[in-house]
């Protein structure tokens, strides 16, 4: 028997602000007064988490007080510096500029502040995962073989982070390396025959909610286990509260049919295959 508690984990997909951004808001009360690099970087070794990688927004707003991408950016690269060694992070996109200077961004985000992959929220964008504006974003990741995290919670069939949409980036891109955040919700089952990863941030207590745990193992275990990320969208897992978030995943997880070796690969080794190709 062995214990997710205790396991070696990456967290592939959490939030933190930027400490300016939390001075500029000293009176917040919402999940996100827990979105807090020292705070974090405390929980980490009671959880067993050895690393977790900062995920963006696509909202500069959120990210930085200047309200630009470069300043995101270097947020994102400082916190990386605060703690060597600790924290990854995903390069943001700012739909306000053009495909270009998205992409000359990421350029200078992965090469001068050593960022590790990019994020897209096409919700938060307000823009079709599958529009001509992030072809340019695609194109470049896959040339220069950088991860790209797609975030898909569809409510609709034809929401903008829907699964067909993630299917046709694949199609269209077909050495790009993507990870689904939230496994598409549910629309899990379109994203089955295809290679993309799957990360279980928020939607794991979803699924056991909706499902039981019984079929939510059986949903997991039928992407395998090469697929699957731990992930948990710390501090905002929708239908929990940040301090229930690692506690509950722990027990779902506990509940589950894997071997340990599935589970270091889950919850380690398939996140560090991607960092490091």
């Amino acid at each position: 028997m062995f214990d997710w508690r205790t396991i070696k984990k990456i967290d592939a997909h959490i939030h933190i602000l930027p400490d300016a951004v939390h001075e500029a808001n000293p009176d917040s009360d919402d999940v996100w007064a827990n979105a807090d690099l020292h705070m974090y970087r405390t929980m980490m070794d009671g959880l067993g988490v050895e690393k977790a990688i900062i995920m963006p927004l696509n909202d500069p707003w959120l990210m930085s007080m200047e309200f630009t991408i470069d300043a995101v950016h270097k947020n994102l690269y400082e916190m990386k510096l605060r703690y060597p060694g600790k924290f990854y992070a995903f390069a943001d996109i700012d739909t306000r500029n053009t495909p270009a200077e998205s992409v000359e961004a990421i350029h200078k985000a992965t090469q001068e502040y050593g960022l590790d992959g990019i994020k897209i929220h096409p919700n938060n964008t307000g823009i079709d995962l599958d529009s001509a504006y992030n072809q340019a974003i695609f194109a470049y990741a896959q040339e220069q073989q950088i991860p790209v995290a797609i975030h898909s919670y569809p409510n609709t069939e034809n929401d903008r982070s829907a699964a067909y949409r993630i299917v046709n980036v694949l199609e269209k891109y077909p050495d790009l390396t993507v990870i689904v955040s939230h496994m598409g919700a549910h629309q899990w089952e379109q994203l089955l025959p295809t290679r993309a990863y799957v990360d279980i941030s928020a939607i794991l207590p979803d699924y056991v909610r909706t499902y039981g745990i019984a079929k939510t193992n059986e949903i997991l275990r039928s992407f395998g286990a090469d697929r699957l990320i731990f992930a948990t969208d710390y501090p905002d897992s929708r239908i929990l509260e940040p301090d229930e978030i690692y506690g509950s995943y722990f027990d779902m997880l506990n509940q589950m049919v894997f071997t340990k070796e599935e589970a270091e690969q889950i919850a380690f080794g398939n996140m560090e295959k991607i960092l490091n190709k």
